[in-house]
């Protein structure tokens, strides 16, 4: 049994980036995280039923042993979708520093809550 196979390897990838985004309290490490769990979960549909044996179905002249090639073409459509959220919420977190001068989760709340009861 090997346990370094793709789909291990994908749930290790996630719950990395689940610990991370959980146990830190940095915006920026947030966003991070997320595009960790991301990769995690994109490894993961790619190898799920991934066969060595199938092949593309570009030249292929029979129609026997072809991989499906719409999970592909899902996964780089989340690829794309996942590099603009993220270069958004980056974008939004250093707004955000620029504006309040910090990037604690906790800290935030309570310079909010400050400024709500103000």
């Amino acid at each position: 049994m090997n346990l370094f196979n793709p789909e291990n390897v994908s749930l290790v990838l996630f719950f990395i980036g689940l610990t991370g985004l959980i146990l830190r309290r940095n915006m920026m490490i947030s966003v991070l995280s997320m595009t960790i769990m991301d990769a995690g979960i994109i490894l993961f549909f790619l190898t799920i039923n991934a066969d060595i044996t199938r092949h593309v179905p570009l030249a292929v002249s029979y129609m026997d042993h072809i991989v499906d090639p719409i999970p592909h073409a899902l996964m780089i459509t989340s690829v794309v979708i996942g590099v603009a959220v993220k270069a958004l919420a980056m974008i939004m977190v250093l707004n955000y520093y620029n504006h309040y001068k910090t990037l604690d989760w906790d800290v935030s709340k309570r310079i909010r809550d400050e400024e709500k009861y103000m």
